[in-house]
């Protein structure tokens, strides 16, 4: 029998895989009947396999999950002691930063040609790409600078800590040697502030609903954090005796020294990331001055790759400390929950911030208690169908179909008719349209059935900023 076929139905939106053979824990997904026709053996395959870690005590399933490596993309991991480093994959603490534009409504920004404005304003005062074109307005830092960034995140650039999921993760400094990998050292100062390729973007959003407009800022910890998560897949592979081709199998345990090692290049990885999108911020805001005349205040900043440690709540009421992987999951803490006691969201739960597709928008949500049972996380996105290299060989010959679909959309938001979404690119990159991610509103609705988040904003795009050097 398959691992699909054993899948036993809860509700309409939660499933479990029950332990078998070498599986130390369950696996809960939460998927609608559709969203789960969607999936393939080869995906409960990885699940199962990724619920065999050793340390492991819970793997969930997000409704956007589909195949990764390791864990699957959209998989929510909860061990006590073990760090697996497919928990966070190759970037390190990516993640998005939302800015709301205080004084512009939708009918501000219904003009095509200052939307196009706006692209080449923000183009000329952050770096796209890579990161090797750096425009001259953007802001430099010194080699010292970069260390404390390492080490304390968002923190020295004087950000609010309610204003992030965290301003930092403190770091064991006798684990940590930020010279030890030449080639992650090498790419954090020069990379500062870039918002790479990719699946990452820039995007001007207005509100389905009350037309307000917002700014999302999708990017990670760029060519540090890959350097920095290669060199450990090596190194666990190596110590778990693993092949090579299977380094991203690798796990280590906590209180080994390489894990301890690991750990602390981890959290200087996603204290990077998390300065890196309040770096781009800056000239997010300048971009509106310009262009709209109009303020972008930070709202919430909040990762979707990363391994943090937590208090965990347990069925029975009691709490514990252990590591919760998100590989593509966002954390979703609830009014009440301890680790917000404190902060201006405890009684509100912390916002969660969703990207979908660079046609069908993005969402914010607020956590509810039903987010227990899916170990306090939510959905990163709406979730790939189809793989990168078999979007643009498949789905060449739709180009200009494609392009047109962007080019001629229109959406009424808060009550204005605004037409096309405006991009940075010649053609639509294939690899990112539409039809290569689930439907976010599918996905979304999997999580307000079951209890475990409520849509508080539903955003649409009007203008997108991919990297391109």
């Amino acid at each position: 029998m398959s691992h699909r076929q054993r899948l036993e139905r809860l509700t309409d939106g939660h499933y479990v895989l029950p332990r078998a053979g070498s599986m130390r824990a369950e696996v809960h997904a939460f998927l609608s009947p559709a969203l789960l026709a969607q999936t393939n053996e080869a995906l409960w395959q990885q699940a199962a396999q990724a619920a065999s870690y050793p340390g492991i005590v819970g793997l969930y399933l997000m409704p956007d999950t589909h195949l990764g490596y390791g864990i699957p993309v959209g998989g929510v991991a909860v061990t006590d002691d073990v760090i697996i480093q497919a928990g966070s994959g190759y970037d390190i603490s990516c993640g998005v930063i939302y800015l709301q534009a205080h004084g512009l409504h939708a009918a501000d920004v219904a003009d095509e040609d200052k939307r196009r404005r706006w692209i080449r304003a923000v183009e000329s005062r952050i770096a796209t790409g890579v990161g090797s074109h750096r425009p001259r307005q953007m802001p430099r830092f010194s080699e010292p600078q970069v260390e404390e960034i390492l080490r304390y995140g968002a923190k020295p650039l004087g950000v609010d800590a309610d204003l992030c999921e965290r301003q930092y993760i403190a770091i064991d400094e006798a684990a940590l040697d930020t010279d030890r990998i030449a080639r992650a050292r090498d790419k954090a100062r020069p990379q500062l502030g870039s918002v790479g390729g990719g699946n990452h973007f820039v995007e001007m959003q207005v509100d389905r609903d009350d037309g307000s407009v917002w700014v999302m800022i999708h990017c990670g910890s760029r060519g540090y954090g890959w350097q920095t998560a290669n060199h450990y897949f090596f190194a666990g592979a190596e110590l778990r005796g693993l092949p090579k081709s299977r380094r991203e199998e690798s796990w280590l345990r906590a209180d080994e020294p390489l894990g301890r090692e690991y750990w602390a290049h981890h959290n200087s990885a996603a204290n990077y990331a998390v300065a890196n999108r309040h770096v781009i911020v800056g000239g997010v805001q300048q971009a509106l001055e310009d262009v709209f005349f109009a303020s972008g205040e930070v709202f919430y900043e909040i990762s979707h790759n990363l391994v943090q440690q937590e208090t965990l709540v347990l069925p029975d009421g009691t709490a514990k400390r252990g590591f919760v992987h998100r590989k593509g999951a966002t954390r979703a803490f609830p009014p009440g929950h301890p680790d917000l006691v404190g902060s201006v969201w405890e009684t509100t739960g912390h916002p969660c911030l969703v990207p979908g597709s660079m046609y069908d928008g993005a969402a914010i949500l607020y956590p509810l208690e039903g987010a227990y049972g899916s170990a306090c996380s939510v959905n990163h996105g709406a979730g790939r169908l189809v793989a990168r290299g078999a979007a643009k060989r498949d789905l060449a010959p739709l180009q200009g179909r494609i392009d047109a679909e962007m080019r001629d959309v229109v959406r009424t938001l808060g009550g204005v008719e605004i037409r096309g979404i405006v991009g940075n690119t010649q053609r639509t990159p294939l690899d990112e349209c539409a039809h290569v991610y689930k439907d976010l509103d599918a996905v979304l609705g999997v999580l307000e059935r079951e209890g475990i988040a409520r849509v508080a904003h539903r955003l649409y795009p009007v203008a997108n900023l991919k990297g391109t050097d």
